[in-house]
């Protein structure tokens, strides 16, 4: 199967997007384009666990306001992120992460890119900024991430007052 990879406008307004939430706090654990099965849209896709803090709804809200306040791309619409908590991601999405593929015999000019399908999207590592980590993180706890939200939703409003 052929890969998919984004066009080159997406990776740079994605690129954009990256550098937006660095700015107001929001450090994802995985950012990437994943294109839907069913309607074949791309999706930016963001895995953090500050949404086990502040709840999907609210961050969803905050990116909504970032955008409106021009914190964040207009390239990039709020209505294509997605995002998810590293702790309903699937173990398999990590492969991803593996760049340490040993693949012989050597010098034959053999690239890898990993695909996996989550959620009805499917992702290619090509399509990505941060990969995720090799391995599934333990589960975080609540308190664990609250400091972090915290931060990013205080850096949002203050966008906004």
């Amino acid at each position: 199967m052929d890969s998919q990879q984004i066009p080159a406008e997406h990776m740079k307004a994605g690129e954009d997007y990256l550098a937006a939430l660095k700015a107001l706090g929001l450090r994802p654990m995985f950012l990437g384009w994943g294109e839907e099965i069913a309607s074949k849209q791309w999706l930016l896709v963001m895995i953090t666990s500050i949404v086990d803090a502040g709840g999907p709804l609210a961050l969803n809200k905050l990116l909504f306001r970032a955008y409106n306040a021009e914190a964040t791309p207009k390239t990039i619409s709020p209505f294509i992120v997605r995002v998810y908590s590293p702790d309903i991601v699937p173990a398999d999405f990590y492969s991803m992460a593996d760049t340490d593929v040993k693949i012989t015999p050597p010098n034959i000019g053999i690239s890898i890119n990993f695909r996996v399908k989550f959620d009805g999207v499917e992702y290619e590592m090509i399509n990505s900024y941060i990969r995720p980590p090799k391995q599934k993180p333990v589960k975080t706890r609540y308190h664990a991430n609250l400091n972090d939200w915290q931060k990013f939703k205080r850096n949002v409003e203050k966008l906004v007052a």
